[in-house]
């Protein structure tokens, strides 16, 4: 038994039945609304490696099957940023890739909850 399961212990035998009865309910209530573990287990990307001569629009198609656990309407913004880079700016495909590649991991650890580099 760890310090807060003791103090949790402690706490319940100086309550009155009633009360006791009460912290029982809420702590039943409480574990009723938590998402079973698998839920809250983040998945891993499965790499796909990069084709000799990929175009932007395969790297794309590449890392969204690589990350296949991302939202990809919440990363169109910065996809078609780049997209349009490429085509309109006339940034080569290479240097696209690489940023997108960049911005997939970036959405990764925000859905990992890892914090981000400043």
């Amino acid at each position: 038994m760890n310090s807060r399961e003791r103090h949790f212990l402690r706490v319940l035998r100086k309550l009155g039945s009633v009360e006791q009865e009460q912290v029982l309910a809420f702590a039943d209530f409480l574990k009723s609304r938590q998402q079973p573990e698998s839920a809250v287990a983040h998945q891993e990307p499965k790499m796909l490696p990069a084709k000799e001569g990929e175009t932007v629009v395969g790297a794309i198609k590449r890392l969204r099957e690589s990350y296949a656990m991302l939202d990809a309407k919440a990363m169109l913004n910065d996809t078609s940023n780049l997209m349009s880079r490429h085509v309109m700016g006339g940034d080569a495909a290479e240097i696209v890739i690489v940023e997108l590649e960049k911005m997939f991991e970036r959405h990764y650890q925000r859905y990992r909850g890892a914090p981000e580099d400043a």
